[in-house]
């Protein structure tokens, strides 16, 4: 409050600001570096514990006996599917259940990809679930154990293994009596889109006008928890714990929590990104492969993709993970559907205790290690030195645009005052003049009026040249402009799919191609603008302080509401937009011009999707030279976009909305501030 009402403070405050604001800038973005990226070094994060006492992890003895049952139905089912690998064994799935004595239902619901992708045509689905009710409630709350269901041939790793383990669950929670809540074992076909129509169905909801879940005539109570198996066969070398949901979201740390406790009392190994643990995290070597976990994990949260059906299930406030089973080759322990059901049984009966939903512990966490986290009250304080690096900017590009506004006001007024001081002279002169002075007055009358003829029109030619535009109307245009070409690009798609079928070509192709037509476009709006505005005599366009100014203010606020949601990404855009927007400025140099719309390009949310390709495939997969490389890196690029467009409306992901109406006018801002004369030249 003292910068609001003490002179000398603010005066201080100013002073501070003009003075150093660029290294200000400079401190702020490395110390928030270099203080986020060590959070990771064990002695600066937190270990985990339990909030909610009411879960007991690994209190009862296990009482599982059904892995020859599991390996069984895995048999069967490969069996099965081999009669007809098109279709999902919905039948003997059902049969199966019935076996085991559950209540079973099969849903039917259909969908079509927007846009027309798969030509309007809406594609049948169908889903199937048994109820274990409860028999001490009255199926008010329930459990969920859910298992897609991936045809051969897909690409995907089979998770049959998943769905034989739910099964053998199934057997051994129908013979015991202890369970207050319904456990709901569901097989979903289609991926995201079955379990996204189950959730609609069962929450009497509609997400999406492109799929049409159906109705359920089975129902439980309140879901508490869900888990995704994703195991694909009989053994598996180590348990991968999948906790990313939709836009980033992140289940309760109790429940990643219940899951690593159980794993590790049955003596599973369990990871996190596929990372186990380092033995010794406070060694040099520890705290890189702490930081590689962390940095993978942000990696995977940061475009809101689930990575797995779990993801689903976030938004309707169930905590959810997927525990995927992972088989390496020459591992020498394996485990198999003995084990795995004795974690997946402990699991269930610690939910079975909770007295209510999950709220004790953490949403918003980072993970360097499966038995260590990083909170939201760690992580904001070095994010918010990053991103505060524009602001400061901003703040000192205000003073400095209200000190010249200032002193231009005071040349103005001391000009006025002059004038009116000579015209009075003037004045007084022309009534104290004698005839004589009057009468060579009046022959010199013609040529006065004909040099201030001539001085007029002079004025009139100089005038246009030295208008310069300031304040904040003079960013109306550039602003409306910006704004206009992210609306376009959101609500183009629909155009470029449209057109890339008349011209018979892929739509993955067809997309790309279309917004890079659109960005193209939108880079040569700030030109056409600078040549209008010196047609009307305006040298300037746009008051570039007040244009970055603005500009710094709207990426604070845009990259801290994001933080808010999805600090991954929130970070990533930050780390690469901050030192580039704070560099960009107008230039009479063509080598300074060049290199700063070079740098500029490098962070426009098209490049940002190559280079994210790029970065995907350099680090996560392998490849056998450039060439490859480069091939797969366009086309994930592709794939990359209309996934996020396909997502968008199908799930809701916000990340082809925030790269079209938040990113790209933001970015357009700081390109058309690039274009703008600088100030040296129009002073």
């Amino acid at each position: 409050m003292g910068l609001l009402t003490d002179e000398k403070q603010r005066e201080r405050f100013i002073t501070v600001i003009s003075k150093y604001g660029n290294k200000l800038c400079v401190l702020c973005y490395m110390a928030g570096l270099a203080w986020f990226l060590a959070l990771a070094y064990k002695p600066f994060n937190a270990g985990t514990y339990f909030s909610e006492n009411a879960l007991l992890p690994g209190l009862v003895e296990p009482e599982f006996r059904h892995g020859n049952d599991a390996d069984r139905y895995f048999n069967d089912l490969k069996t099965e599917v081999k009669k007809d690998k098109r279709k999902m064994p919905v039948e003997w799935l059902a049969d199966r259940f019935r076996d085991n004595g559950l209540d079973v239902y099969i849903q039917n619901y259909t969908f079509k990809y927007p846009m027309g992708i798969a030509g309007n045509i809406a594609l049948p689905g169908q889903n199937v679930y048994g109820i274990v009710r409860a028999p001490r409630a009255g199926s008010t709350e329930a459990l969920v154990i859910s298992a897609p269901y991936r045809r051969p041939g897909s690409g995907l790793s089979n998770t049959n293994g998943g769905i034989a383990l739910m099964l053998a669950v199934a057997k051994y929670a129908r013979r015991h009596s202890y369970w207050a809540k319904d456990i709901i074992m569901i097989v979903t076909d289609n991926e995201g889109v079955g379990m996204q129509a189950w959730l609609s169905a069962y929450h009497n909801t509609r997400t999406t006008e492109n799929i049409s879940p159906g109705e359920l005539h089975g129902r439980s109570g309140s879901i508490q928890a869900a888990i995704n198996l994703e195991i694909p066969g009989a053994d598996v070398s180590y348990v991968d714990v999948k906790v990313q949901g939709l836009n980033g979201q992140l289940p309760n740390l109790d429940l990643i929590n219940t899951v690593v406790r159980l794993c590790r009392r049955e003596n599973v190994p369990v990871t996190i990104e596929r990372q186990q643990d380092y033995y010794d995290p406070e060694s040099t070597d520890g705290y890189l492969h702490s930081l590689k976990t962390m940095l993978r994990m942000m990696w995977h949260q940061a475009p809101g993709t689930p990575t797995g059906n779990h993801g689903l299930f976030h938004r309707y406030h169930i905590e959810a993970v997927t525990l995927q089973g992972i088989k390496t080759k020459g591992r020498s322990s394996n485990y198999g559907f003995f084990t795995l059901g004795r974690v997946t049984e402990g699991i269930l009966r610690s939910l079975n205790n909770l007295l209510e939903r999950f709220h004790q512990s953490f949403f918003f966490y980072l993970m360097p290690a499966t038995d260590r986290y990083i909170s939201i009250g760690l992580y904001m304080p070095p994010f918010g030195l990053l991103a505060a690096a524009a602001l400061i900017k901003a703040v000192s590009l205000w003073i400095s645009s209200t000190i010249k506004a200032a002193g231009q006001e005071a040349k103005d007024d001391c000009k006025a005052k002059n004038d009116s001081k000579v015209k009075d002279d003037s004045k007084a002169k022309d009534e104290n003049g004698d005839e004589e002075n009057e009468s060579a007055d009046d022959d010199t009358k013609p040529d006065e009026d004909g040099d201030t003829d001539r001085r007029e029109s002079s004025d009139k030619i100089k005038g246009p040249e030295k208008q310069i535009s300031t304040g904040l109307s003079s960013l109306l245009p550039v602003l409306l402009m910006c704004n206009i070409f992210g609306v376009a690009a959101y609500f183009s798609p629909d155009m470029f799919l449209q057109t890339s079928k008349a011209l018979n070509l892929e739509p993955t192709e067809g997309l790309l191609m279309g917004l890079t037509a659109l960005f193209l476009s939108a880079i040569l709006f700030p030109r056409v603008l600078r040549k209008n505005a010196e047609k009307m005599g305006d040298r300037s366009g746009a008051d570039p302080e007040m244009l970055k100014c603005v500009a710094l203010v709207l990426q604070g606020l845009v990259l801290f509401s994001i933080a808010l949601m999805n600090i991954s990404l929130a970070f990533f855009l930050t780390l690469v937009y901050t030192p580039i927007t704070l560099i960009v400025w107008p230039t009479n140099s063509r080598l300074s011009f060049y290199l700063q719309a070079f740098l500029l390009l490098l962070i426009s949310p098209l490049f940002l999707v190559i280079a994210a390709s790029l970065l995907q495939h350099s680090l996560f997969d392998k490849y056998s030279d450039p060439v490859t490389l480069l091939h797969q890196t366009w086309q994930t690029a592709q794939h990359g976009v209309l996934i996020a467009v396909i997502d968008n409306d199908l799930y809701g992901n916000w990340l082809f909305s925030l790269a079209t109406l938040g990113v790209l006018p933001l970015w357009l801002m700081f390109w058309a501030l690039l274009w703008t004369y600088p100030q040296q030249a129009v002073s």
